[in-house]
């Protein structure tokens, strides 16, 4: 039977030095991975933003074409046909914008991308002592 169960094992120097390399380098593969993560959201929300907002824009100042809020028992045949139209751009338009989403996310993913962290230094002064 072995002595030493539950004893942590004894690493050498070099075995030490290489499990600290390790150690950092997935540190950075997790963060790498966690930037790459962070910017396709981000870019992903404000590509989102930009055409459905586009299209909620032209709703509210157009929408008066297709009897936008408007009771349906008050819509005309001219609303109805310019709702038709409204809804086959409107499909067109989201169509476009998650066809540029996916494309800019796929070029994210062949990218490497490291998210540079507002960094801070302090500088600190010694206060001259009071006799």
């Amino acid at each position: 039977m072995d002595d030493r169960q539950g004893e942590t094992p004894v690493l050498s120097h070099g075995q030490m030095k290489t499990l600290v390399e390790r150690m950092r380098q997935a540190k950075e593969e997790r963060f790498v991975e966690q930037s790459r993560k962070r910017l396709d959201k981000i870019v992903s929300t404000k590509i989102r933003t930009a055409f459905i907002g586009a299209l909620a824009a032209f709703e509210e100042e157009f929408g008066f074409l297709w009897g936008h809020e408007l009771p349906e028992e008050k819509l005309t045949t001219e609303h109805q046909r310019m709702f038709d139209l409204w809804e086959r751009v409107r499909t067109a338009v989201l169509n476009n914008g998650n066809t540029q989403l996916r494309s800019v996310r796929n070029e994210i993913a062949n990218h490497v991308v490291k998210w540079n962290r507002h960094h801070v230094e302090f500088q600190v002064q010694e206060q001259e002592k009071e006799s």
